[in-house]
């Protein structure tokens, strides 16, 4: 009956620091700018997707790391102000990826040696800009979806 005991209190806890450490992806560069991710599938592939869920302990950390607001209020407005879908998605393949404001990415590869410029050259294709390594141009977003889609592409 004690083994029960123990691998069941294991179980358990095993849940509770599995839920604690609920994997996140950035959809701003501001601080507390996170969603909590859901499920991920094809990770690596051409077909990569993960779903995400915008959370009020998502929206507590934006409101007590960026609005430096404890308040309930401030959470009841980030969640009645954030809306977002819930997917991003990739082809790992290609090096192309979309964000969760619906905006188009293309992985180039690291910079030229000596460039002043950030490790990798994201593409906006969009505008068919290069992102300039700024939390204005969302370079850090950017880069942070593609490595949670395709891990181990930008090395």
């Amino acid at each position: 009956m004690r083994s029960i005991a123990v691998v069941f209190t294991t179980s358990i806890l095993a849940i509770i620091t599995s839920i604690a450490q609920a994997e996140t992806i950035p959809y701003g560069s501001r601080a507390g700018m996170d969603v909590t991710i859901i499920a991920k599938k094809g990770i690596g592939t051409s077909k990569a997707v993960i779903t995400t869920k915008h959370t009020k302990k998502n929206a507590k950390e934006y409101c007590v790391e960026y609005e430096q607001d404890n308040s309930m209020a401030c959470v009841n407005r980030t969640m009645k102000e954030i809306k977002l879908p819930e997917t991003v998605s990739g082809n790992c393949k290609a090096k192309t990826w979309t964000d969760l404001n619906g905006n188009k990415f293309a992985f180039l590869g690291k910079h030229a040696p000596g460039d002043f410029a950030p490790d990798y050259a994201v593409k906006d294709l969009k505008s068919n800009e290069i992102l300039d390594g700024s939390s204005a141009s969302g370079y850090g977003t950017a880069l942070a979806i593609f490595e949670a889609l395709c891990p181990g592409v930008a090395k």
